[in-house]
């Protein structure tokens, strides 16, 4: 029909064009090319929509987990650096400072961007609040238990 938007999102669908955004902004940074609006362009939004796409919260979060990807790409880096260096002076003096620092930034790091590897918590829930599975050894020992109670003894 004539007027019609061609492409409409709503509260329970996606606008196609997010992804095709998207993906012409990350081909283009990865060349060293920061242009949201050029993306948006090629992507078919309007002039105005494409000059406040980054304000945009589909955009906004995309590009925060892209810098929490990088950073924790970072972090891995440097444990790894830290792991395979010598932080020796010329006199054969550890520069424990930088290393402490170094090694305290990437630890926050990737026990809070990678916290799925890395971290040490102990969940006492599952995910979104649920049961934790109970591990088979006390499923085991509770049934046992169960029948032993059951039981008479001469």
């Amino acid at each position: 029909m004539a007027g019609e938007k061609p492409f409409v999102s709503n509260g329970f669908t996606d606008d196609p064009r997010e992804q095709t955004c998207w993906d012409f902004y990350i081909k283009e940074l990865s060349k060293g090319i920061d242009n949201a609006y050029a993306s948006a362009i090629k992507a078919k939004y309007s002039v105005s929509s494409a000059k406040n796409i980054t304000t945009r919260d589909w955009f906004k979060e995309r590009l925060r987990k892209l810098l929490r990807k990088e950073m924790l790409s970072k972090a891995e880096r440097n444990l790894n650096k830290v792991l395979d260096t010598s932080y020796e002076n010329d006199e054969g003096k550890i520069i424990s400072d930088v290393m402490r620092i170094v090694v305290d930034v990437s630890k926050i790091v990737v026990t809070t961007l990678g916290k799925e590897a890395y971290s040490s918590r102990l969940e006492n829930t599952g995910k979104d609040g649920k049961d934790l599975p109970q591990p088979i050894i006390n499923v085991f020992r509770n049934e046992h238990l169960k029948d032993s109670e059951n039981k008479e003894f001469v």
